[in-house]
């Protein structure tokens, strides 16, 4: 029950989660797109060498295939380890920032409220937990000015 409730809320605002998941993706993609072009070309040329030269063996121009197929082999499954943890990250640092923002919002909804006693926690390691805690420095003064204010108004009335 407990696994669902977390997996349930690992998108707290999917359009900024997904746009950041994707902005990690599409930097990869540059990355690894850069160096599967740069493999490509010198396995290029590698094979353009082998092929030229009568007096290599059919054996070691075997050898030279399997591993130039070796090493796009690592390229690309590298590119999708890249993938896999770019998502995962990004997934995490966006719900550390996703999280935060609910919370503050739903503070905020309750301050316009007039519920200054109000309280609402973030998790130790959240990001914006500064602004939470000026939030919370803030609801005193709200309250205290709304009590001196309806003061003022009933001895005017």
């Amino acid at each position: 029950m407990r696994g669902q409730r977390k997996l349930r809320n690992l998108l707290i605002t999917p359009k900024f989660q997904l746009k950041l998941c994707a902005q990690f993706v599409a930097s990869g993609l540059i990355f690894f797109g850069a160096i599967i072009g740069y493999s490509y070309r010198r396995l290029t040329v590698v094979n353009e060498l082998m092929s030229g030269n009568p007096i290599m063996s059919h054996e070691v121009q075997a050898q030279i295939n399997q591993l130039m197929f070796e090493i796009i082999q690592f390229t690309l499954g590298g590119f999708v380890l890249y993938i896999l943890f770019s998502s995962l990250f990004a997934l995490v640092i966006s719900h550390r920032i996703a999280g935060p923002v609910v919370a503050i919002r739903a503070f905020i909804e309750q301050l316009k409220l007039g519920n200054y006693d109000f309280q609402r926690s973030l998790r130790p390691n959240d990001e914006l937990t500064e602004v939470m805690d000026a939030l919370k420095e803030l609801a005193p003064v709200l309250k205290e000015r709304e009590s001196t204010q309806n003061v003022q108004n009933a001895q005017n009335v």
